[in-house]
């Protein structure tokens, strides 16, 4: 019997993990979806500025993931997630309290900063409980909670917002964060490895170093160290899914005007269903070819459905074809992201798993983050259809770039050898 069918995945902690993660999408799609319709609906603001209160959540949970994967292993795992989860909770329950607009961008802020604490602490959580066997497949099922989480978390946000109003959806982000306090409560976690008693030595010493250097007036400006926040040998793989994400933000941002301009509204309203089942479908197959076969037999095809798929959406008048280019889209981005993730979290020293979390995360967060901001400034010179024909050729610049970093003398092949052989 082979390792990776001894290794057991479906444990009691990973799936509480999973159903965590799962919960933490619900509550951040529900309401990111109609928060500029509260923010114009209810303290008529203009579109401009309701956008924003929307968006300044990506700024709190870009915030959180800088500081969390350096502090996660010192304050603790288990700890650092509940109390997100907790801000989670408070911060969901004071919408419903309606202090205000001014009021809604500190809640959307801190909401964001919770939720950032909360989504990397808990990815830490659950890649350390996957075997080294199943990484891919692992991984490939926990991301499966993201793909879920977006697609039911817009489904009850427009509903019952459009159907009961903004209160009963408050009332059940509220209880959806609830749950995943109650979730995370009951993990058990696996905590980093404790320090050995030469680097605790080896620090003392640093310290009484420092102190003597003060006391003979040689006042230091404590240096900048950027691997205290950032996970270097993250940075290609996480460079690669950044660029995919970066295209993959153009549908976010512009897909509903492109088919109401292109008289394709009803299709579009099944695109991310279509989407979310293509990536249910193929990724627990996928993950199992990553651990068996390597990264590039699932990464190469799904970098080229997505070029494809992108190609195609720029293309289509047909709602047959938008729904096809959909299945490519989801295919290719959520085969990416989980293998992408799974290479990161396994080329990284075992001490900076936290810190290859958040520093994966960071580069999808800047992706998506900057995607709208720059997208919609070339989009009226291109147009919707040139701008996802500009995303088809952006993606083959993506699929370059992975092939340039996953190359066979490269240094994350080379890492990957020697986990292998660890």
């Amino acid at each position: 019997m082979s390792a990776a069918t001894q290794a057991r995945l479906w444990t009691k902690d990973f799936t509480l993990g999973t159903a965590v993660n799962f919960l933490l999408m619900v509550n951040y799609y529900g309401l990111m979806v109609v928060v500029a319709d509260y923010a114009m609906k209810t303290y008529d603001a203009p579109a401009a500025t309701a956008g924003l209160a929307a968006s300044i959540f990506i700024i709190g949970a870009l915030a959180a993931r800088l500081v969390s994967g350096r502090i996660m292993d010192k304050v603790g795992r288990k700890r650092l997630l509940v109390m997100g989860a907790i801000g989670e909770v408070v911060f969901s329950v004071l919408y419903l309290a309606g202090l205000g607009f001014a009021p809604l961008f500190a809640i959307r802020l801190l909401h964001g900063f919770a939720y950032g604490v909360c989504s990397t602490t808990i990815g830490t959580i659950v890649t350390a409980l996957v075997p080294d066997s199943r990484k891919g497949e692992g991984v490939g099922y926990y991301m499966l909670s993201v793909t879920l989480g977006a697609a039911i978390g817009p489904f009850l946000g427009m509903f019952l917002s459009q159907n009961a109003g903004f209160f009963p959806l408050f009332v059940t982000t509220a209880a959806v964060a609830g749950l995943s306090l109650l979730a995370a409560a009951q993990l058990k976690v696996p905590e980093a490895a404790q320090e050995s008693d030469a680097d605790i030595e080896e620090a003392a010493e640093e310290i009484a170093r420092d102190e003597r250097d003060e006391r003979a007036g040689d006042f230091r400006v404590p240096r900048f160290d950027l691997g205290n926040y950032l996970e270097s040998s993250v940075l290609p793989i996480g460079a690669v899914c950044a660029l995919l994400f970066f295209c993959y933000s153009s549908l976010l941002a512009f897909l509903t005007p492109f088919a109401a301009e292109s008289g394709l509204e009803q299709p579009a309203s099944f695109f991310f269903v279509v989407y979310a089942v293509a990536t249910f479908v193929t990724r627990p197959f996928t993950g199992k070819l990553f651990d068996r076969k390597g990264d590039r037999v699932v990464m190469v095809p799904a970098l080229i459905a997505f070029i494809v798929g992108m190609g195609l959406l720029a293309t289509v008048y047909r709602p047959a074809a938008m729904l096809v280019a959909a299945a490519l889209l989801g295919f290719g981005v959520g085969t990416v992201q989980a293998s992408g993730l799974a290479l990161a979290v396994r080329i990284a020293p075992d001490d900076r798993l936290g810190l290859a979390n958040s520093t994966f995360y960071i580069l999808l967060d800047v992706g998506v983050g900057l995607g709208p901001l720059l997208l919609g400034l070339v989009q009226p010179a291109l147009g919707f259809r040139g701008l996802f024909e500009a995303m088809s050729l952006v993606a083959i610049v993506a699929l370059a770039a992975y092939l340039f970093v996953s190359r066979k003398h490269g240094t994350m092949r080379r890492r990957l050898r020697e986990v292998d052989e660890s």
